[in-house]
């Protein structure tokens, strides 16, 4: 019988930039040694933003997104709920939770996709695979839509390709956005799972910005992206000079005070609110899903107050 696994996501923060990857996961993992943590980086179960790191020496930035595996037990975590927002026999809409990916990243944790696939086959017996039409970030809640058969697939994945399906997202992002704003450039990705923009090469990306409600040094904002890009309103907000309240990895504040009490980010706060588009029978379809519970210290502050 193989050993159980402990595993363990990090993301490092801005004040500990600069530390050594070995260091930093003796410190910051109850009952790691470093002898523990030597015999993780040599086995190879040491991922720092999604790639393989044997470098007990690497110097770590903030923003970094640490994922590691180790022998020994860990307490047993219930796999995320998936609530779902629309269903059919063609399409499955849920509202995927901050920290859970959408499809299988090597690290062995839950993912959206294959708890979909076992939800269907425990309730219908059906072996038939569910297919994944969008991404979202790990971090990034809202709706997830899935196909259930290719018919599906092949309709919607047009209409993808083709950028007719309408996407908003909400994001809460430091400092005070005009009214509304655009961001057109060309992004690529940069290095330790940063992307970044350039003047020539990379993909365009495109995204335009509206102000819903303000706050004490913060903002509601609503992003529509015509593209697709990875990171891409993140990436545009940050370079736009205002970064998600929680992404450390692109410069963007872990707490705010709010009314004099600290409101901590424990992620970027970015949330796909409003999916829009075509059934495959040709009927229109809006999908939305609710503001999660880390989003409302911020969003009761506002003025006006944003409540669910």
């Amino acid at each position: 019988m193989s050993a159980p696994q402990r595993r363990e996501t990090l993301v490092v923060p801005s004040g500990d930039a600069g530390e050594r990857l070995d260091l930093f996961l003796t410190r910051t993992l109850d009952g790691v040694s470093r002898k523990g943590v030597k015999r993780a980086l040599d086995g190879g179960q040491v991922f720092v933003n999604g790639r393989a790191e044997r470098r007990a020496s690497l110097v770590l930035c903030g923003g970094d997104r640490i994922q590691v595996s180790f022998e020994g037990r860990a307490p047993s975590v219930p796999p995320p709920v998936l609530s779902e927002l629309y269903r059919d026999a063609h399409l499955l809409a849920v509202n995927k939770p901050a920290g859970l990916p959408c499809h299988a990243t090597g690290d062995g944790g839950a993912n959206a996709l294959d708890l979909v696939a076992v939800r269907l086959r425990e309730e219908s017996g059906s072996t038939a695979a569910p297919i994944l039409l969008h991404r979202l970030d790990v971090d990034t809640t809202g709706v997830l839509l899935f196909a259930l058969d290719p018919g599906a697939n092949c309709a919607l994945a047009r209409q993808f390709a083709e950028r007719e399906v309408s996407k908003i997202y909400l994001a809460l992002v430091a400092g005070s956005p005009p009214e509304s704003f655009s961001v057109t450039n060309r992004l690529k990705p940069g290095r330790r799972g940063r992307i970044q923009a350039v003047t020539s090469g990379g993909q365009t990306a495109e995204t335009s910005f509206a102000t819903l409600a303000r706050g004490s040094g913060f903002a509601l904002v609503e992003a529509r992206p015509r593209t697709g890009r990875t990171h891409q309103i993140r990436v545009h907000l940050s370079g736009a000079g205002f970064p998600l309240l929680g992404d450390l990895l692109y410069g963007g504040p872990s707490a705010l005070k709010v009314h004099g009490e600290i409101h901590p980010a424990g992620r970027h706060l970015l949330h796909a609110s409003t999916l829009s588009l075509r059934h495959p029978d040709g009927a229109p379809l809006s999908l939305s899903a609710p503001l999660p519970d880390d989003f409302l210290p911020f969003c009761r502050a506002l003025s006006p107050p944003v409540l669910p």
